[in-house]
């Protein structure tokens, strides 16, 4: 009987592609202005090091001149300077037995085919979270870009629209329409609708509803953490400018592997990429070493300690907002039950995966 085979259905090369350029057609983050691919970044995922330099100009500074007819005009130079990125290093295995091919005739190669890209925009969801939250703990940011109802105004502190548009103020004398975005989950996005608060736009050619608050896009990403604090539960919000994170991924290959002996016969299918996920005008500390040095995790990039502000750079550049509230207890309880369902399959996962690991250690 003729049986197709992960090696099969999938040629490295094309499928690397595909993963791709897949990831970033349907990356919602991409997508809504937030992640901006940066082809710079790109080219040096693949060179030597595990940090990258990425420069910036300044904006045009100083006074104007007297303009007279006796003097020259003087020419200024432009001022530039440089960020620190760094690199970080993913990879994933999924695979089948063949009993398990067998038993639950299950379409698993068509899974694991058709839902490589979506796992690594998960994995890229994550990661920027992780960043921020490390970035925003910056003193020069947190005290310029940060709005904490819960301590301000702990009395009226749910989201609301006076929350939000203070909020933007702090993004001082700039045009409040920098910050494009908006990355809120999806109990936040639950108080927005109940207060008729989202706006919703359907294209002209019959894609995708874009979900739009005072003209900044929606992006829900239930990554985005609920806190409890005494006997209120907290979230946050992300303000984002278009362009204000950059970010770029490259696969480094695609590998079948046949494993005849293992598990009475295992295919599998692994890839490994080199990605950067940077907030333009904030910098990795060049002493910041991961706990694995070199080899930054999701919580190495969410501590404090892994980043700073250049010197040159003033703060209102950087188009992020962080604007903490608190959450209506109806919406939470809602949220509650979702999540318990999620952290209960997330644990039978876990559970699987050390099962598989300690039978693999026994083989």
């Amino acid at each position: 009987m003729a049986e197709t085979h992960l090696s099969d259905m999938i040629i490295p090369t094309v499928f690397d592609n595909w993963v791709q350029n897949n990831s970033v057609k349907t990356n919602n983050f991409i997508n809504s202005g937030i992640l901006t691919p940066d082809k710079d970044m790109g080219d040096k995922l693949m060179q030597p090091g595990t940090k990258m330099t990425i420069p910036y100009i300044n904006d045009l500074d100083g006074d104007a001149n007297n303009w007279t007819d006796d003097t020259d005009i003087p020419v200024d130079n432009l001022t530039s300077g440089t960020q620190l990125g760094m690199k970080f290093y993913q990879s994933k295995a999924f695979g089948e037995t063949d009993i398990s091919r067998i038993i639950s005739g299950a379409p698993i190669q068509e899974q694991i085919g058709s839902r490589f890209s979506n796992f690594w925009n998960n994995c890229d969801q994550q990661m920027l979270l992780s960043v921020l939250k490390g970035a925003f703990q910056v003193d020069d940011v947190a005290n310029a870009k940060v709005l904490d109802l819960t301590v301000q105004s702990p009395s009226d502190a749910q989201f609301s629209a006076k929350g939000f548009i203070a909020a933007l103020s702090l993004m001082g004398d700039q045009p409040e329409n920098i910050l494009s975005g908006i990355a809120v989950n999806s109990t936040t996005y639950g108080m927005m609708k109940a207060q008729n608060l989202i706006d919703t736009i359907q294209p002209s050619n019959g894609g995708t509803p874009i979900n739009v608050y005072n003209g900044k896009v929606v992006t829900i990403d239930d990554d985005i953490p609920i806190e409890k604090s005494g006997n209120d539960s907290t979230s946050i919000a992300y303000l984002f400018g278009t362009g204000a994170v950059g970010y770029s991924t490259q696969m480094y290959g695609t590998k079948i592997v046949d494993e005849p002996l293992k598990q009475g016969g295992r295919e599998a299918v692994v890839q490994k990429r080199i990605g950067c996920i940077h907030p333009y005008g904030i910098s990795i500390n060049a002493s910041f070493t991961p706990t694995k040095p070199n080899f930054p995790t999701p919580e190495d990039f969410a501590k404090k300690e892994a980043w700073t502000m250049p010197k040159d750079v003033d703060v209102k550049k950087v188009h992020l907002v962080q604007y903490k509230f608190k959450l209506d207890p109806f919406f939470v309880l809602k949220q509650k039950s979702q999540n318990a369902v999620k952290q209960a399959r997330e644990a039978a996962e876990v559970q699987d995966n050390d099962q598989k690991r300690e039978e693999n250690g026994n083989n």
